[in-house]
């Protein structure tokens, strides 16, 4: 396991530098939480841990809560 120690509006760059597969930028820490952008062609599936052990093991994942704003920070 690779850990590393980024500060917000830093990157992480995933695969090829010349050729990313996707990039992960930290977008805010607040406290313990870190709030985390993903930058992923939408065929690449992206899950929480949780949800990732759900569906492994067949379960229906609970229904999604609306979002007011799209997921986008005003």
């Amino acid at each position: 396991m690779l850990a590393l120690t980024r500060r917000v509006g830093e990157e992480i760059v995933i695969g090829d530098p010349k050729n990313p597969q996707g990039v992960i930028r930290i977008v805010e820490i607040q406290g313990d939480k870190v709030r985390l952008a993903f930058d992923f062609p939408r065929e690449t599936a992206i899950n929480r841990r949780e949800l990732a052990d759900q569906k492994a093991r067949g379960e229906k994942p609970p229904p999604k809560k609306p979002s007011h704003n799209g997921g986008q920070k005003k």
